[in-house]
């Protein structure tokens, strides 16, 4: 039971469209650039001997589409001026008050997660918005896997201490 090179790719775009794209969005600030970035990995992977590949498709897929990204980034900030707030996207309209909590949540979110280093980010963006295993992880960032889990495991303890430290008072009363 051989697989064609073409029936191979579909099975990785079945597998991997949806992480990439949210893993390229995270980069580039927008869904139609995520998507751009997402369609080229998989034309490169196209002009590749995509059997060679099999062991290490998850690593080699998330760098090219990060180089994407990355690329489309540049382009947009050299051709055009774009806009500050790229990402408002339309939803369902919650309660002005859960409203205003939630963008107060992923605005603290959003602010504690840029103090991070930029590996740091990097992992929290490939294993959270990804969903890649901490071995693919292991392989896209040339560590080892017991390396990104201690990694992970410290980011997410830092991420939780500020988080708890930077809560806003619910309570005005004490007892």
């Amino acid at each position: 039971m051989h697989t064609t090179p073409e029936q191979w790719i579909e099975e990785a775009l079945a597998r991997y469209e949806h992480p990439l794209i949210r893993y390229a969005k995270s980069v580039t600030g927008d869904m139609e650039s995520a998507r751009d970035a997402v369609q080229e990995t998989f034309l490169r992977l196209s002009k590749q001997d995509v059997l060679s590949l099999s062991e290490k498709l998850a690593p080699w897929l998330f760098s090219v589409c990060k180089n994407c990204a990355i690329d489309i980034v540049r382009k947009r900030r050299f051709f055009c001026d774009a806009p500050e707030n790229i990402e408002e996207e339309i939803s369902p309209h919650p309660s002005p008050s859960d409203e205003a909590e939630n963008k107060d949540s992923a605005s603290r979110l959003h602010s504690l997660l840029s103090q991070l280093s930029p590996r740091q980010q990097e992992l929290i963006r490939l294993k959270f918005e990804a969903d890649l295993s901490y071995k693919e992880i292991a392989e896209i960032l040339r560590i080892s896997v017991s390396n990104v889990g201690v990694q992970l495991h410290n980011t997410i303890q830092s991420l939780k201490l500020s988080w708890l430290q930077n809560q806003p008072s619910r309570c005005s009363h004490e007892n």
